[in-house]
């Protein structure tokens, strides 16, 4: 399980997914979603539904008139070089694919963050 979690900060909200806390050897491949007041106020309104799915992707949903919004924040893995890589892609375009096919076709879907040139 990754840490995540939610942080207010004055009237901004910082909704984040990295990597475990207890693994101190790695410090990256986190994400994050930042709101501002008015986003907040949308989200809360909402029923602050969020996912970490992985320490590469977070999902927000905002309840909005006259559709519905999805956010996703990923952090892809570089063009794999080593068959370890390569699975840790793999299994991020995986997470990534299951996240998206779970997002209503009702809502607006936006994927945003750092695709590091795949798409």
């Amino acid at each position: 399980m990754c840490d995540s979690g939610v942080k207010f900060v004055n009237d901004y909200t910082m909704i984040y997914s990295g990597v475990q806390s207890d693994n101190k050897t790695r410090k990256a491949h986190g994400v994050a979603i930042c709101l501002d007041p008015i986003a907040t106020k949308v989200w809360k309104d909402s029923g602050s539904e969020w996912e970490a799915v992985s320490e590469r992707i977070i999902k927000i949903r905002l309840k909005c008139t006259p559709i519905d919004i999805t956010v996703l924040s990923v952090y892809s893995p570089v063009n794999p070089s080593a068959k370890q890589m390569a699975n840790d892609a793999d299994k991020f375009y995986s997470d990534l694919q299951d996240t998206i096919n779970n997002v209503s076709t009702n809502d607006m879907l936006i994927i945003m963050g750092d695709l590091n040139a795949r798409v």
